[in-house]
């Protein structure tokens, strides 16, 4: 989700592969056969050589299914965007208290940052340059996260070129310059040429690599994170999105995974393919464009209960998909955008214990993670929201629902 793009986005919305080969067969039909949840039970990272302390992590998140009749594991991690650096008074400042703090005493278990935000305000295509100066902070938010045994996940909003500091930033394909493809970002395009954005692209993986890197422990080894990129490519929103070819997309995917894998030799990412309300006729997307199993660990998708009626069949729609298409792929997964607006449309006072954990029971999803409060957004309750608020207390104190501060995600929660 863009800053600011939400209400503009409700008015927009209305090949099996295997590493490295495209499909484009139509999405199945959800397969509830649990043999294959069984079989692929103790798949590791796409990653071969992935650090020790990744294949723990991705093993904690594969413990958490609402399937399991063990109550440890009858869970799931609750998620925020960027909850201790965003609120209704403050956006990107610094660091603030969090309203989920405010409520219930703990941060979520998993916490997402946008790339694009470590500074404001770049000149450069990508933000290059505000990526680099951003580097120091970004760090310091992670690290402190893991020494609280908190994940952290990074979702990456590409901006447009922009000529001034103080122009908008523009993600929407109407918006940016006809050149602003999928296919510009590759090597070597269908007919032999290069992108015309290869290079911009490639010093902007060379940022994120020496984010990575710099991400340490006290005993020097690599902190494990989520990276969410080109997400809700399925929608019309952004220039990554359904205009570009599914071909075109996993193999700059694929090219993304590769460099920074064997390139730069990063093994400490967790890569989450995320389109946006996959069951949604008008929004497919989530077989075609898939860049295949040796580059993706998880697969999540995005939806926003936009207030018209369709928001708990559309939920449970994608649970199904999603949750099928993971388990035929031996991959976790994970609710990674979900969120009402509480800002702009009426309450409803039960949605997070009714319409938001409850769908999950008798499925399996590691993570679900609330969009952020901004000047001008709001998807938590703030104290003093009334009924809302009391909801979102009680969806905190539910088991079921696991904030930080209960488990170390970097630790294994099953050792063998």
């Amino acid at each position: 989700m863009a800053p600011g793009s939400w209400l503009a986005r409700t008015a927009v919305v209305a090949a099996v592969t295997a590493a490295g080969a495209i499909g484009c067969a139509p999405e199945a039909e959800p397969d509830e056969d649990a043999s294959s949840e069984d079989a692929v039970s103790t798949v590791g990272p796409a990653d071969p050589n992935a650090t020790a302390t990744t294949r723990v992590v991705l093993a904690n998140l594969r413990s958490f299914d609402f399937r399991s009749p063990d109550a440890f594991d009858h869970r799931v991690l609750l998620g925020q965007q960027e909850p201790d650096v965003s609120s209704r008074a403050s956006y990107g400042a610094g660091p603030i208290r969090s309203d989920v703090e405010a409520l219930g005493g703990r941060l979520p278990a998993v916490v997402s940052y946008e790339l694009s935000n470590a500074t404001r305000g770049s000149t450069t295509p990508f933000d290059r340059a505000a990526f680099a100066a951003g580097r120091g902070a970004m760090r310091e938010l992670v690290l402190g996260k893991h020494r609280q045994g908190i994940l952290t996940s990074f979702v990456w909003h590409l901006r447009c070129p922009k000529a001034r500091v103080t122009d908008p930033d523009r993600f929407a394909p109407a918006d940016c310059p006809a050149d602003m493809r999928m296919e510009e970002l590759l090597e070597r395009k269908a007919d032999g040429s290069r992108g015309v954005h290869f290079a911009e692209w490639r010093g902007m993986l060379d940022e994120l690599a020496e984010l990575l890197w710099s991400l340490k422990d006290e005993r020097g080894e690599l902190v494990p994170v989520l990276v969410r990129p080109f997400h809700e490519h399925t929608g019309a929103w952004f220039w990554w999105g359904r205009d570009n070819a599914p071909d075109a997309y996993a193999r700059v995917w694929r090219e993304m995974v590769t460099y920074l894998r064997d390139g730069r030799g990063l093994h400490s990412a967790l890569w989450v393919y995320c389109p946006a309300a996959p069951s949604e006729r008008a929004l497919r997307g989530l077989e075609a464009y898939y860049p295949g199993d040796a580059y993706v660990d998880v697969v999540a998708f995005d939806r926003y209960d936009r207030g018209d009626g369709s928001f708990e069949r559309g939920y449970a729609a994608d649970l199904d998909l999603v949750g099928a298409f993971a388990r035929r792929h031996g991959k976790v997964a994970a609710v990674a955008e979900i969120g009402r607006d509480l800002a702009h449309l009426p309450t409803d006072p039960t949605w997070f214990t009714r319409a938001m954990l409850a769908p999950l029971e008798g499925r399996s999803f590691a993570y679900v993670g609330l969009w952020r409060n901004a000047p001008w957004e709001k998807f938590v309750p703030e104290p003093g929201d009334g009924a809302i608020a009391d909801d979102f207390r009680r969806m905190l104190a539910d088991p079921r629902a696991l904030s930080s501060g209960r488990h170390d995600l970097y630790r294994a929660l099953h050792p063998r």
